[in-house]
């Protein structure tokens, strides 16, 4: 198959290299039963992981948080079909840099490894199936439609764009139906927000195909709808806004509102995008400690929180819904003699009812830990500001660099003991690498390290200064020797998906060779 680039850079990242390979070679993964039609125009996106420097589950609460993009990425190649079929290919996620089929030559099966489970590679549905009697169903419904077989529940992340893009009111109704190849270098369960890249990754695909002009707050919060109400993960907005918005070498500063619906009229500001300081770096390290979204530690968390907003929501009289416009005096002072240590949800149901939060309930039989999840994202809130304040000290007096990089580092291990102990998100494995990271410390050029995103496990940011490779190389070989897992070690900061753009190739089938 022949390629002909008519838009997008003429330097090409190397994982899009890939891409445009297998094409060429006319790769049956590609081109499969549910694949893209050899011929006619692809439109191809790119949208890249996340490493939470600070911040972390406090997003929900309405938290300043610190986000920068990581080079690992989802790559979405789109293509336009003349029915009303959507259908979406996995190619699981493959190397860093060379993608190989994750099965056998002689298995022509529909399968393909997901992380540790084999689910189905191809899925097709007709953008019919979002409606009922001419009406577009409930989130409800559509949620169920994806995830009915657990085979395919999946797709929900890449083709739940279309149905949540007609049900905000982004355009009434789609023309023609469409293919969507999805090709990620992203582990699963790594905490470095494989599911939104993969969400950015298509809506930007969506976006171009049907020319819809959505902008970067638009791809943000679809791809968080989809991610709370069509696949079911109570997540923040944040990691869907790094991965559309971020910069090349900067760290986003966002203040999050988590809106309810595309509606909301401030939904999240990026506040700033901040630089890092000569010969500091942030690492990620996935101690491959399993962790989910949809664990029920998270969800527990989050809940809650949110439970002990409610109820300071009655007793105050206040009118906001974010936890974080609290400052930590309020919170000793009007907040926690307030807060019940621990309550059952009947009690809660019964007194307060339901919480402002659209996408957790609160169980009746279940026992929530109310004030120290509610003091967790106050603290984690004014962390993140002191330690923006320090890296930019950091930055602005050089001849004080260490001391302000201690100071910062001493915010990122309070901010993991909190994870553990006031969050209830810890991980064995993550301490330990942490602990190993504080023992190299100042001397190796390690200065901090903390649990990122949902917790319970995946990966861990490193604050680093100078060169470092022997000390990460220590650090690999310490906690592989003390949890026998094999830590994966991730650099790098790319655009985001907005910064990047997008590529439109024509496929042609190559001329026949012709034989002398």
């Amino acid at each position: 198959m022949k390629v002909e680039q008519l838009h997008g850079p003429s330097i090409k990242p190397f994982q899009i290299a890939d891409l445009e390979r297998l094409i060429q070679e006319d790769s049956a993964d590609i081109f499969g039963p549910f694949g893209l039609q050899k011929g006619g125009k692809v439109i191809v996106t790119r949208a890249p992981a996340r490493l939470d420097i600070m911040g972390g589950v406090a997003d929900y609460c309405g938290a300043n948080v610190f986000e920068m993009t990581l080079e690992r990425i989802a790559i979405a190649a789109c293509q336009a079909r003349e029915d009303r079929h959507i259908r979406a290919v996995t190619l699981g996620v493959g190397n860093q840099y060379l993608y190989q089929p994750t099965k056998p030559e002689n298995d022509t099966s529909n399968t393909v490894l997901l992380g540790d489970k084999r689910v189905q590679q191809g899925v097709e549905l007709s953008l019919d199936d979002f409606y009922a009697d001419g009406e577009l169903k409930t989130y409800a419904q559509v949620r169920e439609l994806f995830n009915k077989d657990a085979q395919t529940a999946w797709s929900g992340y890449i083709l739940g764009g279309f149905y949540v893009l007609l049900k905000e009111g982004k355009l009434e109704r789609f023309p023609h139906g469409a293919a969507i190849v999805l090709k990620s270098t992203i582990p699963i369960g790594a905490g470095i927000a494989s599911s939104a890249a993969i969400e950015v990754a298509a809506l930007m695909a969506i976006d171009k195909l049907y020319g819809l002009k959505l902008s970067e707050r638009d791809i943000a919060q679809v791809a968080q709808i989809v991610e709370n109400r069509i696949v079911g993960a109570p997540c923040g907005i944040m990691d869907g806004v790094t991965s559309v918005s971020g910069k090349m070498g900067k760290i986003l500063s966002i203040r999050c509102q988590p809106p309810t619906s595309l509606t909301s009229e401030v939904p999240y500001e990026i506040l700033e995008g901040v630089s890092k300081p000569f010969y500091v770096k942030f690492v990620g390290v996935n101690t491959k400690a399993p962790r989910s979204t949809t664990s029920t530690a998270y969800i527990e968390a989050r809940t809650a929180a949110f439970m002990g907003l409610t109820i300071l929501q009655k007793a105050l009289k206040l009118e906001t819904n974010y936890l974080c416009d609290f400052s930590v005096q309020e919170f000793h002072e009007r907040c926690k003699p307030l807060l019940p240590e621990q309550m059952r949800g009947e009690e809660f149901l019964e007194k307060y009812g339901a919480t402002v939060d659209t996408v957790t309930e609160v169980a009746a039989e279940k026992v929530y830990p109310i004030r120290c999840r509610v003091q967790h994202p106050i603290y984690e809130h004014h962390r993140v500001k002191r330690f923006i304040a320090a890296l930019k000290n950091a930055d602005k007096h050089p001849e004080r660099i260490r001391a302000y990089l201690r100071e910062a580092g001493a915010l990122m291990y309070e901010s993991n003991a909190s994870y553990r102990d006031l969050a209830g998100l810890g991980s064995p494995e993550v301490d330990g690498l942490v602990r190993i990271a504080q023992k190299i410390g100042e001397e190796g050029g390690i200065y901090g390290a903390k649990i990122t995103g949902g917790g319970g496990g995946g990966t861990v940011a490193l604050l680093c200064y100078g060169m470092v490779t022997k000390s990460l190389t220590q650090l690999h070989a310490a906690y592989k020797l003390a949890w026998g897992l094999d830590a994966e070690i991730f650099h790098g900061s790319p655009d985001g998906a907005a910064e990047f753009g997008h590529y439109v190739w024509e496929l042609k089938e190559s001329a026949p060779i012709e034989h002398f």
